[in-house]
């Protein structure tokens, strides 16, 4: 979870008011009042209440507008709060819906979440859609909402329900052009929400177009939240997980058919696009005879191998991703399936996938004998793009020497690597020096 240095600020009575009546909250049937910290760390409810108003504020729009400066929309911020929430009324969003849902927050988090008329690209969500028809329509989808957050409230356990939008703009003639806007305003309450929170889950955008399912999308959310915590599992009743997945009212009644319909597709969809592991452990699962009141999710962030197999599938075309995730058991013992190549003009890699594509890279490299030693003191700086246009992954090396020594034995080795993987887009390598001259 990133952790960012405390700033003072003047302070505003109003807002240390309405901040001292809402406290982060991780859904847990059995929770006395438990929230986490941004290190991660367990605190108690109360002494987080007690805590210095200006030491409370705004830790969330505080990475929101600084991911926003550096990355754009490759990273989208999101409160806690507004992870483990759920629409009221029994009502679910659509994934389009949920999608721009999370592009808009991002984009109020970069302004402070002020309460203001916002215009977001319609080609940030638009995606592979030819029409404007499904964005005006999920639009509309999310001012006609509205979410449950659950948590303490004057001492005791609540329920608030909370519209979202106030307003949006539909044009009449909806151009067919990316170029065009959408405009929508949030509700004081749901800003509120957002500013005020201490706690956010840090989305990758490339990623999250990509899941498919609503379920996938939610559980992906609360992973992305949870995984780099100190305590990364979650424990629910059936309930609240039915609510937290976006679950319709009254269907998939037995947690069987729960499981297969949603669950499990869920955890596959993410393990195969997700920097983490998700997995719902038997031993784990709380029964009262043979019903299922409760489990129990455990999120784990992938070793190196991992890691590379989950870049190299984020490079794929979606075509046969569903069949990749899936056992083959008409394959031939001995045969796998080929790599399908890339789409075309992929964007430039973030953070996450640059890290992923070095650990892909060591494990190739290492088996072209590149020592070891000197590809694990080579750290990932980040992917830019050169002057001729084309793109170069930039390592970090611990000692001066191992820069020299890449430099001199191992440069086409390596780019011969990075163009493999990546289908050549990117073919280029950079080693740095140590910065302590070593």
């Amino acid at each position: 979870m990133p952790s960012s240095r405390r700033k003072t600020s003047i302070a505003d009575p109003v807002r240390d008011q309405a901040l001292a009546a809402i406290v982060p909250y991780v859904p847990n049937a059995g929770d006395p009042g438990v929230v986490i910290d941004v290190d991660g760390s367990p605190v108690d409810a109360e002494a987080a209440q007690n805590l210095p108003a200006l030491d409370r504020a705004g830790q969330t729009a505080r990475v929101a507008a600084a991911t926003f400066e550096r990355d754009g929309y490759k990273h989208l911020i999101k409160a806690a709060e507004a992870v483990y929430s759920y629409p009221a009324n029994g009502s679910r969003l659509s994934l389009p819906a949920q999608k721009m849902l999370n592009f808009m927050i991002h984009l109020a988090g970069s302004q402070n979440f002020a309460n203001k008329l916002y215009r977001l690209p319609k080609k940030v969500v638009r995606g592979n859609h030819k029409g404007n028809e499904r964005i005006f329509d999920a639009l509309k989808e999310i001012y006609e909402s509205s979410l449950v957050v659950i948590g303490p409230f004057r001492g005791r356990r609540s329920r608030a329900e909370l519209r979202i939008l106030s307003s949006y703009v539909r044009p009449e003639d909806e151009v067919e052009i990316d170029s065009a806007d959408i405009h929508f305003q949030f509700t004081d309450a749901f800003l509120e929400l957002q500013r005020s929170s201490q706690l956010w889950a840090r989305l990758s955008g490339p990623a999250m177009v990509k899941v498919t399912s609503t379920y996938a999308l939610k559980l992906y959310e609360i992973g992305m939240q949870r995984y780099q915590m100190d305590h990364p599992s979650l424990t629910l009743d059936i309930e609240t997980l039915r609510k937290l997945l976006n679950v319709p009212e009254g269907a998939y009644k037995d947690f069987g058919i729960l499981r297969t319909r949603t669950i499990d597709r869920a955890m596959a969809e993410v393990n195969q696009l997700a920097p983490f592991r998700v997995e719902m452990p038997e031993d784990k699962m709380k029964r009262k005879g043979r019903k299922i009141e409760e489990v129990t999710l455990d999120f784990h962030a992938k070793d190196e191998d991992e890691a590379a197999d989950t870049f190299l599938e984020r490079e794929r075309s979606s075509t046969g991703r569903k069949t990749r995730r899936e056992p083959v058991e008409s394959a031939k013992p001995g045969l796998t399936l080929s790599r399908s190549l890339p789409e075309p003009a992929p964007p430039l890699p973030d953070a996450d996938d640059a890290e992923a594509l070095w650990a892909a890279a060591r494990h190739a490299l290492s088996q072209k004998q590149v020592p070891g030693p000197l590809l694990r003191d080579l750290s990932v700086v980040g992917i830019e793009e050169t002057a001729r246009g084309t793109r170069k992954l930039v390592l970090r090396a611990g000692h001066a020497a191992t820069a020299e020594t890449a430099r001199r034995s191992h440069e086409p080795t390596v780019r011969l690597v990075l163009s493999s993987l990546t289908s050549g887009s990117i073919a280029e390598v950079e080693f740095l020096a140590a910065r302590n001259g070593r």
